[in-house]
């Protein structure tokens, strides 16, 4: 069972915003909306590798564990209405969620390491957002109305 996220970045009038770019129906400015996205979450990208636990593999570790395929596995997949960071997939990093969450049964603890690093970068993240978000609006949206 996956877990939510802790740490999410709430912004006034978003909603607005995503129903004003629908109705537009553009695709230039739907490319720049995610690409704001992107830009912002992007930040968060060194930072989670960073703070990704660094793992050894001793006489008893699984053949399918490998250290430093779980920093290769962080990603960032952005769309109209937001961007995701991951760790792990199904098929090459499937402990990536028994680290981060913990697994109790083979006592493993939580390294939850995706949230502190998006404790440590969200003022960097709203930032940019922000700054991203706000000359969309004034190229396409603001442009749009006056004429």
């Amino acid at each position: 069972m996956a877990q939510r996220s802790a740490y999410t970045i709430r912004v006034d009038g978003l909603r607005e915003l995503q129903r004003n770019v629908r109705a537009l129906k553009d695709k230039e400015l739907n490319k720049e909306v995610r690409a704001a996205n992107k830009a912002s979450a992007e930040i968060l990208l060194p930072q989670a590798v960073h703070e990704s636990p660094d793992g050894h593999r001793d006489a008893k570790s699984s053949k399918r564990y490998r250290p430093g395929k779980l920093d290769k596995s962080i990603k960032i997949t952005a769309s109209v209405k937001g961007a995701v960071i991951k760790a792990g997939s199904a098929s090459r990093v499937p402990y990536a969620a028994a680290i981060h969450f913990g697994f109790h049964k083979r006592n493993i603890r939580p390294n939850r390491f995706l949230f502190r690093a998006m404790a440590r970068k969200s003022s960097q993240v709203a930032a940019t957002y922000e700054r991203r978000i706000y000359a969309v609006v004034q190229r396409y949206l603001e442009s749009n109305r006056a004429g």
